[in-house]
């Protein structure tokens, strides 16, 4: 058609519909239906872009975007779709599926919450939902935190909503600590378990107790003890180890190291020796505070030769705690001659092993801070060397120096340092001759000692006895071993028989429980005080006689003592017989008489055995 035609036709309809297109008037557009009309007036009236919605069939605010179409614009939307924007639904068949479900793991994750506790199910059926950390998502009242009392990120049950996780929860949900889950108002209840075997630790079988009720006869708290039918197994039963269900026999504070061993069901400790009560770790806390070690002394360092399965120690005497560094003064018995010399050596061992020496008397030595001094004595000497180590514990020992061919001085000179003892009153005086090597009692008394300081110990004294009177009958004899006058053995011989005392010889051992009696002296039989180890039958029964010199040999050994007694007169032995008895393995030497004036003695020699 012509274009001039076409302005004529319908040029009137044209103007109206174009004054109502200017008022904005769609519909009477439509009407006009003509095409050139109707073109004219969309492309006029379109003022937006087209939409896409997604579908929500699960209703729950959000669109699968797997099913999303686009909605022109001003058309209505799908019935029951959502906009593109809201188009994340992970599971649209769902309604507790989408994202922010679980708002308490992640705000804006695609999670399942099925039961509206605001965390997301842990196994979501949908393999396409984020796995969440809610143990129990059948639950409202299961999830992290739900008991905060109990633990404020644990995942528990809490049916009662009091804070406190349920006892024994559904599932694999953590215990909590709520006794009666039905109730709000209860929730600290005790367990209270039987005591069978008494040791204050519960067993198993236990009931829950609430608050003001009485827990039933024979139960306490708790449940921990591992052993309930033996007394000796508990928690505690060692303090030193309060976690362990165990065993104390030697109670140290330790368990037993073979408790579980000993008492199936218990638990292993640390003591290693659970019969001593001294022997544990730590026993010996200077020596080595970490180590099980012995210190039966308590002087904080351990044994050097504990038993098996104990640490050694650096304690030379673990019976005295005031030795713990030990020196060895070698040898211990040395012989020389008046001018002669001795080569003295000391070693030491226990406490640090940094040892110093220092030896008395030091004026016939050559030189006595070092271990091994030369001796230049002229008496019969005794050496006392003390080890210091450099933590000053310090330890002493000795040894004796014999002059073979010089006797000793027994009294009479100024540096005579034998004494008598009485035993039941004042002792008997004495002479000296023979330059002080020879003494004689100048009176009838009670029973007396002569004492020379001298300590021996492995050693052969020689000497002579005798009588030089025809007055009286008594005894005369020596001692040995001598500790004090308490403690020492004692030969005693009789010339005549007299009351309890018979004729010959007697050797007692005296260790003193009581006063001393004149029976201890007199008779031939034990005494509270004193035990006759032979007598006449097995030694001698003949007596001494007047004025008789008789050479006397003692082989003073550390179990036994070997006496022999000879008649100078006739060369005749009187007696030899061997004393077995280790009581006094090292003692002074003396002489011993009693109610016997001018029994007389000496010149006395020693030498090494």
């Amino acid at each position: 058609m012509p274009a001039g035609n076409a302005d004529e036709v319908g040029s009137e309809e044209t103007d109206e519909t174009a004054d109502e297109t200017a008022e904005g008037t769609m519909e009477d557009d439509t009407e006009t239906g003509t095409a050139d009309q109707g073109t004219t007036t969309e492309t006029e009236t379109d003022t937006g872009d087209p939409e896409t919605y997604c579908a929500d069939d699960d209703m729950d605010g959000y669109g699968d975007p797997e099913d999303c179409e686009e909605v022109p614009a001003g058309e209505d939307p799908p019935a029951g779709s959502v906009p593109q924007s809201n188009g994340e639904d992970c599971d649209d068949d769902d309604a507790n599926t989408f994202p922010g479900a679980a708002p308490n793991d992640d705000p804006e994750a695609c999670m399942t919450d099925a039961d509206g506790d605001d965390f997301g199910d842990e196994m979501p059926s949908n393999s396409n939902a984020v796995p969440g950390s809610d143990c129990n998502d059948t639950s409202a009242n299961t999830f992290p935190g739900a008991a905060p009392n109990d633990d404020p990120d644990a995942c528990m049950q809490d049916e009662d909503d009091d804070d406190y996780g349920d006892s024994a929860p559904v599932g694999t949900t953590i215990p909590g600590t709520d006794c009666n889950d039905a109730d709000a108002n209860v929730f600290n209840c005790t367990l209270w378990c039987e005591d069978a075997d008494q040791d204050g630790a519960g067993g198993q079988n236990c009931v829950e107790v609430v608050p003001g009720e009485e827990p039933p006869e024979g139960y306490v708290e708790g449940d921990n003890d591992c052993l309930d039918d033996n007394p000796d197994v508990y928690p505690g039963a060692a303090e030193q180890e309060p976690e362990l269900c165990t065993a104390d026999i030697d109670d140290d504070g330790y368990g037993d190291m073979n408790a579980e061993m000993t008492y199936p069901g218990s638990q292993n400790g640390t003591d290693c020796d659970d019969s001593s009560a001294t022997t544990f770790p730590g026993a010996a806390e200077i020596d080595d505070p970490n180590a099980c070690m012995s210190d039966a002394d308590d002087d904080g360092w351990g044994e050097s030769n504990p038993g098996m399965g104990v640490a050694p120690g650096n304690d030379c005497d673990d019976g005295d705690a005031a030795r713990v560094v030990c020196p060895d003064a070698v040898p211990g018995c040395v012989d020389t001659t008046v001018g002669g010399s001795a080569d003295l050596m000391a070693t030491a061992f226990g406490g640090d092993g940094n040892y110093t020496f220092a030896w008395t008397p030091a004026d016939t030595l050559s030189d006595p801070n070092i271990p091994n001094p030369v001796a230049m004595p002229t008496d019969i000497t005794t050496y006392t060397v003390t080890a210091t180590d450099g933590l000053g514990n310090m330890g002493t020992d000795d040894l004796t120096v014999h002059l073979t061919d010089k006797s000793w001085i027994l009294g009479g000179v100024p540096e005579a340092e034998c004494e008598a003892v009485g035993f039941l009153g004042a002792p008997a005086a004495h002479s000296f001759s023979a330059d002080g090597t020879t003494t004689c009692t100048t009176s009838n008394s009670d029973p007396t000692a002569y004492i020379c300081p001298i300590v021996h110990e492995s050693v052969r004294i020689t000497g002579t006895m005798s009588v030089n009177t025809t007055s009286d009958d008594d005894w005369m004899g020596f001692v040995w071993g001598w500790q004090s006058e308490d403690q020492f053995y004692m030969l005693g011989w009789k010339q005549a028989n007299q009351g309890c005392g018979n004729a010959g010889i007697v050797v007692k051992l005296v260790d003193r429980q009581d006063a001393y009696t004149g029976n201890d002296f007199a008779c031939d039989a034990d005494t509270p005080n004193v035990t006759v180890l032979m007598d006449q039958s097995e030694t001698t029964t003949a007596g001494w006689i007047d004025n008789r010199v008789y050479d006397v040999e003692v082989l003073y050994d550390t179990t036994q003592t070997e006496i022999t007694i000879t008649d100078t007169s006739n060369s005749q032995v009187v007696a030899n017989f061997t004393v077995v008895d280790d009581t006094y393995p090292s003692g002074q030497f003396g002489t011993y008489d009693y109610s016997q004036q001018a029994a007389c003695n000496g010149p006395w020699q020693s030498s090494c055995l």
